[in-house]
């Protein structure tokens, strides 16, 4: 009997489970429109009610300090919906906070109703406003979902948001997976190192953008196409124009409300639902494998990196996640790794619903060993051309897990796999294995 043997090493992660990064940061984001904005009584939380993806009014908090979301929400009962918004608040004397008219908070003197200060800095009109009990600081919200804090005295921002400020559109990447390009509905690109989450470069541009070859600059097609660089925002000349960057197909369907896309080796689609959890569905039968939750609302684009192995993913709560998406990084349920029998996993893998075979590939993926022991107990190169769909299946899956895998034993026996009859089924997945994996 093959027997396998987990470890597991628990780290506190404070992303959501799956996710590796967040490119910009989560601190004063509502994800929807905000409303009734108000300060605790001790001034240490800002809580709002804002738009849910279905209408509804959902509550959302954050430590006023920092920003970062809390659950510190101080009692109270949802409002009226009849209520509106936060439109104006007092802040002492003669003087009146309001929430626009436009893209501004602004403070007005009662009496003589002359405009004394311009809060400019959001995207979207200003929803709701609120003041700190001590009459420190300001907070102002807007449509978009996006919170600014304000020094009730000078009127400067306390916090400037890092990243997007509004709906994520789209999501380019270099071919080696190290860098990525958002767009977005607040006029910018920016580019992001994902080896640290670390922001390159902005760019403000209404156009569909998209990275150079090598990662070094940024293809921008306004009035000609043109390149800058992006470590010093200098315009480059190349030798050849590249062509302009055109929408691609993920982001062509997002326009029609389907956010999706398809892995490199085509066994995957991810699939963004409207509660903003994506979904992993396994793309010979349609079925989900995994899914991710880290978004408040709904996802706008999905992108897999160039080997696979990550997924971005970006919508209206203007964040970037970076999800690790290999079989290595799949979470196991107790019975799944309290289970030993290799024969038992192996079953499951060849015959079992797309979600069961998913943990069980991912089972072996940790016990790369086994898992070659095991599939030279099970496959042997094809005789025949002909297999049944089921066969096919489990031969799918296997091949997935060894590529997955991917030690010199593993690429072996996918060597010996690509010696089969050449018109079959095994034998071609085998070939395109080895294929994607390259040579060693």
């Amino acid at each position: 009997m093959i027997a396998l043997v987990l470890l597991v090493v628990s780290v506190a992660d404070p992303l959501p489970p799956g996710a590796v990064l967040r490119l910009g940061d989560p601190r004063f984001r509502a994800a929807g429109e905000v409303h009734h904005l108000h300060f605790s009584p001790d001034g240490t939380v800002l809580s709002a009610w804002s738009i849910g993806p279905h209408g509804e009014l959902r509550p959302v908090a954050w430590d006023s300090a920092t920003g970062f979301p809390t659950n510190a929400m101080f009692d109270r009962s949802p409002p009226n919906r009849a209520e509106g918004t936060t439109p104006a608040v007092p802040l002492g004397g003669n003087r009146v906070l309001t929430a626009g008219p436009g893209n501004a908070a602004r403070v007005w003197d009662a009496t003589t109703e002359r405009q004394l200060a311009r809060l400019a800095g959001h995207a979207a009109p200003v929803t709701a406003v609120a003041v700190s009990s001590d009459g420190k600081r300001l907070a102002t919200g807007s449509a978009d979902g996006l919170v600014r804090i304000w020094d009730a005295r000078t009127f400067r921002p306390l916090f400037q948001p890092r990243g997007h400020t509004s709906i994520v559109r789209s999501i380019r990447l270099t071919r080696d997976g190290k860098r990525a390009i958002t767009t977005a509905d607040d006029g910018t690109a920016r580019v992001w190192d994902l080896a640290s989450g670390k922001e390159l470069r902005v760019v403000s541009t209404p156009y569909p953008v998209d990275l150079t070859t090598d990662g070094l600059g940024v293809i921008l097609p306004a009035g000609g196409v043109r390149i800058r660089d992006i470590l010093t925002g200098l315009e480059i000349i190349p030798e050849r124009a590249p062509p302009e960057p055109l929408p691609t197909i993920s982001e062509l369907l997002a326009r029609v409300g389907l956010c999706m896309a398809v892995s490199p080796d085509r066994r995957t689609v991810a699939l963004a639902r409207s509660d903003g959890t994506v979904v992993l569905l396994e793309a010979a039968t349609g079925q989900p494998r995994r899914v991710l939750a880290g978004h408040s609302v709904a996802c706008h684009v999905l992108a897999f990196t160039g080997d696979g192995q990550r997924l971005l993913s970006g919508g209206a709560d203007h964040s970037i996640l970076v999800w690790d998406v290999r079989l290595q990084s799949v979470p196991l349920p107790s019975a799944v790794k309290q289970e030993t029998r290799a024969v038992n996993h192996w079953t499951t893998l060849a015959t079992g619903p797309a979600d069961a075979a998913y943990r069980a590939m991912a089972r072996f993926a940790v016990e790369p060993a086994a898992a070659v022991r095991m599939a030279r107990l099970r496959l042997k190169p094809a005789t025949s051309e002909y297999t049944d769909p089921q066969t096919q299946l489990a031969q799918l899956r296997a091949i997935e897990l060894l590529e997955a895998v991917n030690t010199p034993e593993a690429r072996a026996f996918l060597a010996e796999l690509c010696a089969g009859v050449p018109e079959a089924f095994l034998t071609q997945e085998a070939k395109r294995a080895l294929e994607r994996i390259g040579p060693r």
